[in-house]
């Protein structure tokens, strides 16, 4: 009944229903229905045909998951250099970062999930196996690829206890789908909990997290950064990708610490408005600061560095020795693994339960200290500031990263599951 409702009411009334308003949706959502519709594809490498006959390994991640398939592809190119790489994405933001994976040999979008549509991509691409990043298992596509005898993996699984994905009628659409997986990988014993509530019959392990991968990969392989601006000064926090609503908070709560920190703040979007309603609120606060791009020399005379460059955030955490992560003031917190990798305690706002390494680190303790902690309001974010005056960093640090080397075998557990799946071809 459930395949029935979906297939033949639910599915095809959401399509039509979304064609019909296309003209008043956003910019974004035009794009990603222009894609679909049109099966849009960029062949990076040799040709469709070439591609197809040898069989490819592909990979879906949705928008920002592709962060978690990075190391992956890294990983399986090395591996087998021979065998192509395609990745389907269901969000144009994931467009640009696609376009930067020299090891992809095609990346387009995923197509609707209707079976003639499905059934047609598979015909057209003739993958080996199916890899999907993190979520976004669509069932029609699973069954497709089960009844085509096409090795499937969900890797990097996480289940909130309080998603819709698990209940009513979406929760018998998720076990419908994944019950079409050949096997499922989650992060963490509480993901896999919430997964066998539906009774799936489909193997589940926990294997871990690949996006820790990418992120010690992309500390040990790090951008080039302007290291003269480096401060020396032994308290720095580092606010990554903050919006207004955090600026409102960080900017009161450092200026009652200044005395003993540097500020490094790396606002989301670096358009002339916000920087100049920042660099307003800086002084409104009576705090010196600079720019990055503007500056190559010492900056310790002022007491903030903006950062008027996107890209290099990861990079920056290295400096500090608190971070604080933006979005938890205004609506979700962005991630918290960037941070945590280099080794810094973290603080957030309220806003954070999107987030489940945030969740899970809040109640982790290093050294007497929650690695994750959460503020309410400028006050006991100056508070918190002031006890980790006191904290070790180096020791912290170093304590951190031997309790996140636990999580970095995920890339390989999805590599010897493909090996298994190729050999089994």
């Amino acid at each position: 009944m459930t395949r029935l409702l979906y297939q033949f009411l639910l599915y095809p009334l959401a399509f039509v229903l979304i064609q019909l308003i296309r003209p008043f949706l956003s910019k974004k959502l035009k794009e990603m229905i222009r894609d679909k519709n049109n099966s849009r594809f960029e062949i990076i490498k040799s040709s469709r045909e070439e591609i197809s006959k040898k069989k490819p390994i592909w990979i879906h991640a949705a928008s920002g998951e592709i962060e978690y398939a990075r190391p992956v592809i890294r990983e399986l190119k090395m591996q087998f250099p021979d065998i192509p790489i395609i990745v389907t994405h269901s969000s144009p933001s994931a467009k640009k970062i696609l376009s930067s994976i020299s090891d992809i040999d095609a990346w387009g979008a995923l197509p609707w999930d209707f079976k003639i549509s499905c059934n047609s991509f598979l015909k057209k691409w003739n993958p080996r196996c199916f890899l999907i990043a993190r979520t976004d298992v669509w069932p029609v596509i699973a069954t497709c690829c089960h009844n085509q005898n096409i090795p499937s993996l969900l890797f990097s699984a996480t289940f909130a206890e309080n998603s819709s994905r698990l209940k009513g009628v979406s929760g018998k659409i998720t076990k419908w789908a994944l019950n079409q997986l050949s096997e499922i990988q989650c992060v963490s014993e509480a993901d896999a909990a919430q997964v066998l509530c539906l009774k799936i019959k489909t193997k589940i392990l926990i294997k871990g997290d690949t996006r820790f991968d990418q992120v010690f990969y992309r500390l040990q392989n790090p951008k080039p950064i302007k290291d003269t601006l480096r401060p020396h000064h032994k308290n720095i926090l580092v606010a990554g990708s903050t919006w207004l609503e955090d600026e409102q908070v960080i900017v009161p709560a450092f200026a009652k610490v200044k005395d003993s920190y540097k500020l490094i703040i790396a606002p989301h979007e670096i358009h002339k408005a916000h920087l100049e309603s920042l660099t307003h609120l800086l002084q409104e606060n009576k705090l010196a600061s600079t720019r990055y791009s503007e500056t190559s020399i010492d900056w310790n005379q002022v007491d903030v560095l903006i950062i008027d460059q996107v890209g290099i955030l990861a990079e920056l955490y290295t400096w500090g020795s608190v971070a604080f992560v933006g979005g938890s003031f205004k609506k979700q917190v962005h991630s918290v693994m960037e941070p945590l990798a280099a080794g810094l305690p973290v603080i957030v706002g309220p806003h954070h339960h999107n987030n489940r390494e945030a969740l899970h680190f809040k109640n982790v303790i290093v050294m007497q200290v929650p690695i994750v902690q959460e503020m309410q309001n400028h006050l006991s974010f100056s508070e918190a500031l002031k006890d980790l005056e006191l904290l070790n960093s180096k020791i912290f640090h170093d304590h951190l990263l031997e309790l996140l080397q636990q999580h970095g075998a995920a890339t390989k557990n999805v590599v010897t599951w493909c090996q298994s799946a190729i050999c089994g071809l």
